[in-house]
């Protein structure tokens, strides 16, 4: 298959979870649900690989970007304006979502994936409280908090059907789409968020600013991403190809940037 072929795949799919998750009240307050385009081409990679795709795993595929839109959508919560009519129904969005993901759930008769589902939830969430923390750590240890934020409910959904050949590449893909949304929300917002102070506080990169850390950041994961892409025994041809696009858009986009400075 090629791009537009995959694209439009991916676009059906993410089109269907937004239906599934529509509520009228909430779109005309908080807007469509957030499920990020680079999230989902990880979540459906196997699917985009050819693997076979019954209706269970649709279903918790459903379920997995159903969380994820919950999550994504919690972390739009300003506490500093949170007593606003929208920044209220934005906290009821996120509930909402989450009810969704586990009525969704519900219908799938496998109680080992609801349980392993629930548990990855659990512990994304709990790595996200970690960012509040005043406690010091490596850069090592913060990004595997954030691995474990962005990837731990996908990995388990991989886990559960036996699609744990594409994990290595589901993990940095993940971590990397992270790095983006958080140079985008500084580039647009100039706000620091709870990941970017923490990056402020690391000893290997005193003298640089946030945009510069995360540059760094997004050019190193970018640059062990498309090895281990091109290298991978298992993606078809057609598929790593879509795949290096995304990153290596990316790529040039930060070269492009440091030649401006």
């Amino acid at each position: 298959m090629n791009a537009a072929i995959l694209e439009e795949h991916l676009l059906q799919s993410k089109n269907n979870i937004l239906t599934k998750l529509h509520h009228r009240t909430l779109l005309q307050y908080t807007g469509q649900p957030i499920i990020f385009d680079g999230q989902l081409r990880y979540i459906l990679l196997p699917k985009l690989n050819g693997e076979h795709w019954p209706k269970k795993i649709e279903q918790a595929v459903n379920a997995v970007a159903m969380v994820y839109a919950a999550l994504n959508g919690h972390e739009q919560i300003n506490e500093q304006d949170a007593a606003t009519k929208r920044q209220q129904l934005t906290v009821l969005a996120g509930d909402y979502y989450s009810g969704m993901y586990y009525a969704t759930l519900a219908k799938i008769p496998d109680i080992e994936l609801v349980r392993s589902l629930s548990e990855a939830v659990a512990k994304s969430s709990e790595s996200r409280t970690v960012l509040y923390e005043p406690m010091k750590r490596s850069m090592d240890e913060w990004y595997k908090i954030l691995e474990v934020i962005e990837s731990t409910i996908t990995c388990q959904f991989l886990k559960h059907f036996n699609l744990d050949s594409y994990i290595e590449i589901v993990k940095d893909g993940l971590v990397l789409e992270r790095l983006k949304r958080e140079l985008q929300f500084l580039q647009e917002k100039h706000m620091k968020t709870p990941f970017l102070k923490i990056l402020e506080q690391q000893q290997e990169y005193a003298g640089m600013n946030n945009e510069q850390i995360l540059r760094r950041l997004i050019s190193n994961l970018s640059s062990r991403l498309i090895r281990i892409i091109t290298a991978s025994p298992i993606l078809q041809d057609e598929v790593k190809t879509f795949m290096l696009q995304h990153v290596e858009v990316n790529v040039e986009a930060q070269i492009t940037m440091k030649g401006v400075e």
